[in-house]
């Protein structure tokens, strides 16, 4: 769980990290002049909403688990 958890928690940090990049070269020059093509900022925000509320409900799931063992 706690594994999934983090793997949750690094696509967050990527997704963000992609986020200010577009952000970023936005900013310098459109997206025609580079050739590439446009990035829709509401579905990466939607991502990022999305695995974040994963990430949410992984870590309930966690606290609602009975702790095994003497630890």
């Amino acid at each position: 769980m706690l594994g999934q958890i983090q793997a949750i928690d690094i696509q967050i940090e990527r997704l963000v990290k992609q986020i200010k990049e577009v952000k970023n070269s936005l900013e310098e020059s459109p997206a025609d002049e580079l050739g590439v093509e446009e990035v829709c900022l509401d579905e990466v925000e939607g991502n990022k909403a999305a695995l974040e509320m994963m990430r949410n409900i992984c870590l309930e799931a966690m606290l609602d688990l009975e702790p095994q063992g003497e630890a």
